[in-house]
Formats: structure tokens, sequence, C-alpha cells
């Protein structure tokens, strides 16, 4: 009865807040390559085969680990010195997806197929790779020893991440249909424009999650970084 107690209770952690908040900033890209581009396409007579090849996007969330040590690794010119690494590659990503927006609100589906699709890339990479510095935030903020926060953070997790999905697609596809009812015909692209707030609240918010752990991370990859070079006899530095 009391370790199901100390379960519940660790909901109330403020962490889970942290945990939920960079749950909806890794769903909420979804709704822009996934809901959002897929009607905007489809209510421009693109054909059902083109915005089923258009989805292969998708598919660099199957294959981001290649490039997460690189990540885990490389630092963000003067960002990373002022926010924290993990924090200045999540607000570097938004920045691109942020950038993507503007891009799409000037972009026609009938004229610039290719292009929005391209664009439409840039955000699905840009999420994958916010994923991999959300994921590794989030575990930060529990101890290795907290298992009922572990266990709570994983479940918060996922509930703010189909929240940022599911909350920021209907708000995009409210947002589409009120300006659509006004009589413009660019609905879409403006509406680009308003979910462009939702990607800035966000960063504000992630200025209040705390990054720590960074020299110890680095102790680490330089001690692995040492085995590894006494294991295939090569020596200098591989940066870090």
């Amino acid at each position: 009865m009391q370790s199901n107690i100390n379960s519940f209770a660790a909901y109330w952690d403020r962490r889970m807040l942290r945990i939920l908040l960079l749950g909806v900033i890794s769903g909420f890209p979804w709704v822009l390559i996934g809901s959002a581009l897929t009607l905007w396409l489809k209510e421009y007579g693109i054909s059902r085969s083109t915005i089923g090849w258009a989805g292969l996007i998708f598919g660099v969330y199957a294959i981001n680990f290649l490039w997460a040590p690189l990540i885990d690794r490389i630092k963000i010119p003067i960002l990373t010195s002022v926010v924290g690494h993990r924090k200045a590659w999540i607000m570097s990503m938004q920045l691109l997806i942020l950038l993507s927006l503007i891009a799409w609100s000037f972009l026609s589906p009938v004229d610039n197929l290719a292009l929005i699709v391209s664009i439409g890339l840039v955000i699905a990479i840009s999420s994958a790779s916010q994923d991999i510095t959300i994921d590794a935030l989030r575990i930060e903020q529990i101890g290795k020893n907290e298992s009922a926060a572990m266990a709570a953070g994983a479940a918060t997790a996922v509930v703010g991440w189909w929240s940022g999905y599911k909350l920021g697609g209907l708000i995009t596809l409210i947002t589409a249909d009120w300006i659509q009812v006004m009589g413009l015909d660019n609905y879409w692209q403006i509406t680009f424009i308003i979910i462009c707030s939702i990607v800035f609240l966000c960063n504000i918010g992630l200025f209040f999650i705390p990054e720590s752990g960074t020299n110890e991370r680095i102790q680490s990859q330089q001690n692995d970084q040492t085995n590894i070079q006494s294991k295939i006899g090569v020596s200098g530095n591989f940066g870090r």
C-alpha cells in the first residue's frame, strides 16, 4: 500500500511538469508533417498517391540514431554556453521548424509541391534531431536511484507527446477552419503563421527547465574515447 502511495506521489513532483512540456515539444511537429501537411495537400487536389509518397519523410525518425553521437558532442556556438548543450540543440531545431512554417506560408501546393515536401522533410529532420536531446534532457531530470520518479517520468512523457500531437492538431485545424469561414483563401498559410506562436511559447517554457550533468557527461565521453583509442591503438582527440 505504501509503495502505491509513493508511486502516485511521484506524479506531483514539479519535475513532471518539465517532462510534460518536453513531451509536448516532441509531439507537436507530428501535427505539421502529418495532419496539417496531408490535409493541406489534399484540399489543393493533390493525388492520394503523391500524398502517400510525401509521407515517407517520417522515415527519418527511424534513423535519427545515426547522428545522435554527433548531436551529443557538437556544440552550438554561443547558445550552448548560455542555455546548456541539450537546450541549445532543442532551441536550434525549434528555430528551423519556425522558419519552415514561415516558408510554408508563402507557398502553394499547386505551384511549389516539391519545395513544400522538401520543407516538410526539414521539419521531420529537425523534429527527429530534437527528440534525441529531448529524451536525454528528460532522463537527466530524474536521479539514477529514483525508480518511482523514473517510471512516472516515462508515463508523463507519453502523456505530453500525445497532448502536443492531439491538442496541437485540434488548435491547428480549428484555426484553419475559422480562417476559412472568414472567407480567406490562403487559410492554411495564415494558420502556419499563427501556430508559430505555439513553437515560440514552448521555447519560453524551455528556459525554465534546468540542465545539469554537463561536466559529468563530458568526462564520461572522454573516458570512453580513451578506452576506445587504447583498444584500437589510435592516439589523438576526436573532439567532444
